[in-house]
């Protein structure tokens, strides 16, 4: 009976484990990939060992980043299935993990023949023992420079490749260590865009400011400044389908957070964008600070947003201020609880900034319901709707 009661209890447990994504050791039974504007893959399984074949060496590519031998390797087929610029990031599960990586272009003929009857240079290659701040991970990024990383401790990427939709690559990872755990790996395919733009206080006098480009999980993809005279130039990669919020920042006025699409390039060849100075007395939409529908939560991309509202009132000792929360046309019965729910996501902000160390005696919380929505309903869309449940900030003492 004991044994019984144990497997009716334990069926459903190993049920629920996530099934492991499979590897390929040789190149001829390479893993095939469509790869989109964002492509990830794994966790995989445990490389072990080189397949049949033993397909890399210095001595078969014309390359001293070639790895010395496959270890415990895995393969991919990558089809790109749009136009633009490659990254890619290997996660290895275990940090100790010690992954390389070669990428070749496909040509018409069969690749995988060619390899083995042929001297074939890779396009990039990192054999390099990544640093440990990193966790193992390694891969194409646009911080890097280098088109080939050779072996022993060094940086752990290399520069992105344009690709055309079509095109076919081959990517072989090669774990250095025995029993290892496995992998993650993560492609994007990028747009380059160039943004341009100014920044003005209320006067339309120009401002130095810190600008940040932050995706919608809140990572820091790239940081820039403005002139003397406001204006900035940068180019900056980022995904279609996907929105990413720029992040001003200056130490005397407020700051502000404006979300973007590749869509809204044309209109980031030209922004103007307003930062009034610092007030008693005065109130400003900080941007991006926004909610979940129905929710208290705030959404991850405004972490950016609240972090610069952290240095402003560590920069400003003599700051105080009022958070006011604001809903979007909710169902709830009576007035008294709209109110008290934008008050809560009032509170949700203050508590993320004294976490950061603010004091909570600076920061007062008020909520306004549904009477100030910035689009009203039922004409607004889903991105104005977003809009609606934000927070103000008004200066209290400055």
């Amino acid at each position: 009976m004991r044994l019984f009661l144990f497997l009716l209890i334990s069926v459903p447990l190993f049920s629920q484990r996530k099934k492991l994504d499979t590897i390929f050791c040789d190149c001829s039974n390479a893993k095939e990939l469509i790869v989109n504007n964002k492509t990830i893959y794994g966790k995989t399984i445990i490389p072990r060992g080189f397949g049949e074949l033993q397909e890399i060496s210095p001595i078969k590519q014309k390359t001293i980043y070639a790895f010395e031998k496959e270890h415990n390797s895995a393969w991919c087929k990558l089809v790109m299935n749009d136009s633009g610029e490659l990254i890619f990031h290997i996660i290895p599960t275990k940090t100790d993990d010690d992954y390389d990586f070669m990428l070749f272009k496909s040509g018409k003929s069969n690749f995988c023949d060619s390899l083995q009857k042929h001297k074939i240079s890779p396009l990039r290659a990192c054999i390099s023992r990544g640093k440990k701040e990193l966790q193992g991970k390694t891969g194409l990024n646009f911080s890097s420079n280098q088109k080939f990383v050779k072996h022993g401790v060094g940086v752990a990427y290399c520069e992105p490749i344009t690709v055309k939709k079509g095109e076919i690559y081959y990517l072989v990872l090669d774990n250095v260590y025995e029993n290892g755990e496995g992998h993650i790996l993560d492609l994007e395919i990028c747009q380059r865009v160039n943004f341009d733009g100014i920044i003005m206080d209320e006067n339309n006098k120009p401002i130095k400011a810190d600008i940040a480009l932050t995706n919608q999980k809140g990572d820091t993809i790239s940081v820039e400044k403005s002139k003397n005279d406001g204006t900035y130039h940068f180019k900056a990669s980022i995904i279609k389908n996907q929105s990413y919020n720029l992040n001003f920042y200056n130490d005397s006025n407020f700051n502000y957070t404006k979300s973007i699409t590749l869509a809204d390039t044309l209109k980031l060849k030209e922004l103007k964008t307003v930062l009034p100075k610092l007030k008693k007395g005065r109130k400003n939409s900080v941007g991006s600070i926004n909610f979940i529908p129905g929710s208290v939560q705030y959404l991850p991309r405004a972490i950016p947003a609240m972090n610069n509202l952290v240095k402003l009132l560590n920069k400003n000792s003599c700051l105080k201020i009022l958070i006011i929360g604001h809903s979007n046309g909710r169902d709830d019965p009576s007035e008294k609880v709209t109110i008290d729910f934008t008050k809560r996501r009032a509170t949700a902000i203050k508590n993320y900034l004294v976490l950061k160390g603010i004091d909570g005696k600076r920061i007062e919380i008020d909520g306004k319901g549904d009477h100030e929505m910035l689009f009203e309903l039922p004409q607004a869309n889903a991105e104005q709707q977003e809009q609606n449940r934000r927070v103000e900030i008004m200066v209290l003492d400055f």
